[in-house]
């Protein structure tokens, strides 16, 4: 209390003098007729509440906080089908002559109005924010989906999900003197849903004791509201449990909202170097299939990885 008096004290002074004037007639209205008096007391009680108001923003601005936070940026990483993660990047402002130590927080994560977890910790190793500095930390926000849908009923096949966190840091000086400064910042993230591969039926061109020309297909199917675009794609296919094919698929494929993008590789395998009992593995109608690759991946939520792995038997068709 003692350290606001003067501050108190002032505004009080400047209210009574200001309440004084308006009392007093010191404010001068032109003159006005007696139909008019009811404009006039609502100019004065107008003026009145500015004055009140004025002065206690006055009180409050000179109250002002050394330790200021603000949101620099949001991203999201590690995002996959389980969930990911939301990474608030603050920005500390301390405006004071001596540094602070941010010792401790707490925050909770809301998402659709409803409270989804909280978490309060001490620092092992206080974060030290330099006087007259700015300091960036992150708060990361793991985001679990199967927890989140149990917490928060019926958004399963939401687009977009809104949320945001709040808390409050505590930092203390060299006097352990404490200062608490709350902090609240909106985040948005999807409900990602894993890319699909699909192994389409190999086409056998030609087929002979020597070797095999053929087309290897796949499809990739997006069922997310928003494009996805693949970098380099490493794959690796091995049939009949041998390995007859690596590669890369250079370039940016875009793969739309909810739709499908289409893959073609045209292969020749030569028996005498991968093993001349492949000619049995094409010479059937169908065989065992294993599919590999990755790929990175971006979005306008953010980059990730595509990864895949597929075992199924395939067909195989003679052109």
């Amino acid at each position: 209390m003692t350290h606001f008096s003067p501050i108190i004290k002032r505004a009080r002074l400047l209210f009574k003098f200001f309440l004084g004037l308006v009392l007093s007639g010191g404010f001068v209205y032109p003159r006005v007729s007696k139909k008019d008096m009811s404009n006039k007391n609502k100019r004065r009680a107008a003026l009145f509440s500015l004055l009140i108001l004025l002065a206690v923003s006055g009180a409050a601005g000179a109250a002002k906080k050394n330790i200021s936070i603000s949101l620099s940026k949001k991203e999201i990483q590690d995002m996959d089908s389980s969930g990911l993660t939301l990474v608030f990047y603050l920005k500390i402002s301390n405006s004071s002559s001596i540094p602070y130590d941010l010792s401790q927080y707490d925050y909770r994560v809301v998402v659709q109005e409803t409270d989804y977890f909280s978490l309060k910790t001490s620092l092992e190793q206080p974060i030290r924010i330099e006087k007259n500095g700015v300091t960036l930390i992150s708060l990361p926000v793991k985001i679990t989906y199967a927890l989140l849908f149990d917490a928060v009923k019926g958004i399963e096949e939401s687009q977009k999900i809104a949320g945001y966190v709040t808390g409050l840091m505590i930092f203390t000086d060299g006097k352990r003197r404490e200062e608490k400064t709350p902090f609240a910042f909106p985040g948005e993230f999807p409900v990602f849903k894993d890319l699909e591969i699909d192994v389409h039926p190999l086409e056998v061109k030609t087929l002979t004791v020597g070797g095999a020309e053929f087309t290897f297909a796949f499809s990739c199917a997006n069922r997310n509201a928003f494009d996805v675009v693949l970098g380099d794609l490493s794959y690796r296919i091995a049939l009949g449990g041998r390995d007859i094919s690596e590669g890369v698929i250079k370039g940016e494929n875009k793969v739309e909202a909810h739709g499908e993008k289409a893959f073609s590789l045209p292969l020749i395998l030569d028996f005498f170097e991968t093993g001349k009992e492949l000619f049995a593995v094409f010479d059937q109608a169908a065989a065992d299939c294993r599919f590999s690759g990755e790929a990175p991946a971006a979005s306008v939520w953010g980059e990730f990885k595509l990864a895949f792995s597929k075992n199924e038997q395939i067909k195989i068709e003679r052109k």
